[in-house]
């Protein structure tokens, strides 16, 4: 159970906004007919499948950098309810950097010598306060998220280098609790992974404090995982950008090395059909592309009307296991041609189901600009 609780403790806060459920397991997928995941540098105006992460990389001067409003939405669960609040902040920074494989930060068995290589850096960094409320109590909090990864190029498929998990949350403890103390577990914790070389093994150092509703627990040590796998294998920090580099059709299955857990678990993301985004719900979505464009980051052409255009694509991510638990789903902007990528495949927009019914999360991209280091 409190393997479990952990895991939740992670989820429902993930500054990475990716919910990642307690139920465990890995089996197959109905429609997978591929191990591996071709990644493509998405976040390029031109984009393609090559190595694109070398010495002219823009991203190793600049960073990419995403806000992204929160809002949220009651669930149906009559025991007690959750809400989280408007002034929430949600921001997601994306770059590059040179990475030396015998730093001295890197566990001793991990480290090569004479060995360095550009790597993408994604950084994510949560700030959400909220409530539970039962009956005519409440109990308030301020979520704090902070996530750091590293990964290589697109064109060696994203395959994860370091992460670092920081989190302080407080996150719903069960479908229908006694008492609104019962109804909610504190952790404050940090997750750092370290990944070999050749991507087959990988070391977590963690520490953290769970508050359960009858118990303290501290925990700390390590994990030494195999990650190897047939499948595509991401760090549960560096999902967003995953997604991003996917083609936007079909069912993908990979792997997702969990920090928190200390294991990896099996993901399908599951895309829908791109659709054209109006000002019927979307109009502060367009007002953001409209300034991007304006600004030279983004293109986009006029449509018959002679306004711009923009469309979104639907992905649905969920555990690959007869118990599913909640999904999130994201919307990227479309990419409908990759020699042409006018924006970016940018996430717009992304969904969060809260566990035990207690509504969904919704975080809107209210800002898109690239600054220099």
């Amino acid at each position: 159970m409190k393997k479990s609780v952990k895991i939740l403790a992670l989820a429902a806060c993930a500054a990475c906004t990716f919910t990642l459920s307690a139920c465990g397991g890995c089996g197959g997928c109905a429609g997978a007919t591929t191990y591996t995941i071709t990644t493509s540098p998405n976040w390029l105006i031109r984009g393609g499948s090559a190595d694109e992460l070398d010495a002219s990389s823009y991203l190793l001067a600049s960073k990419e950098v995403a806000t992204y409003s929160i809002s949220s939405s009651g669930g149906a669960n009559d025991s007690y309810s959750a809400e989280y609040s408007k002034d929430g902040s949600y921001t997601a920074t994306l770059y590059a950097e040179e990475y030396d494989w015998n730093s001295p930060s890197i566990p001793q068995s991990l480290r090569v010598e004479n060995k360095t290589g550009y790597v993408y850096v994604y950084e994510t960094v949560l700030e959400q306060p909220g409530a539970f409320v039962m009956g005519g109590e409440r109990h308030e909090f301020i979520n704090k998220v902070t996530t750091k990864s590293c990964f290589l190029s697109a064109g060696n498929s994203l395959r994860p280098v370091y992460s670092l998990q920081d989190v302080e949350c407080t996150t719903p403890n069960s479908l229908q609790p006694a008492s609104l103390e019962t109804s909610f577990v504190v952790m404050d914790g940090r997750y750092e992974t370290f990944y070999s070389y050749d991507g087959v093994s990988a070391q977590t150092t963690y520490s953290a404090v769970i508050t359960y509703p009858d118990s303290v627990s501290e925990i700390s040590g390590a994990y030494t995982p195999s990650v190897a796998t047939e499948y595509t294998l991401f760090d549960a920090a560096s999902l967003p950008v995953a997604l991003r580099s996917m083609t936007q059709s079909g069912t993908h299955v990979f792997d997702v090395y969990v920090p928190v857990n200390g294991l990896s678990a099996r993901y399908q993301a599951a895309w829908g059909s791109a659709s054209a985004i109006t000002d019927d719900g979307w109009a502060d979505v367009i007002s953001v592309l409209d300034a991007a464009t304006d600004s030279g980051y983004l293109i986009a052409g006029l449509n018959e009307d002679g306004e711009r255009a923009y469309s979104v694509t639907p992905v649905t991510v969920s555990l690959v296991s007869a118990m599913t638990g909640p999904s999130s789903t994201y919307y990227f902007a479309s990419v409908t041609d990759p020699d042409l990528n006018a924006c970016r495949a940018l996430p717009v927009r992304i969904d969060e189901v809260v566990p035990f019914n207690l509504g969904t999360i919704t975080y809107t991209l209210n800002g898109i600009s690239l600054i220099g280091k």
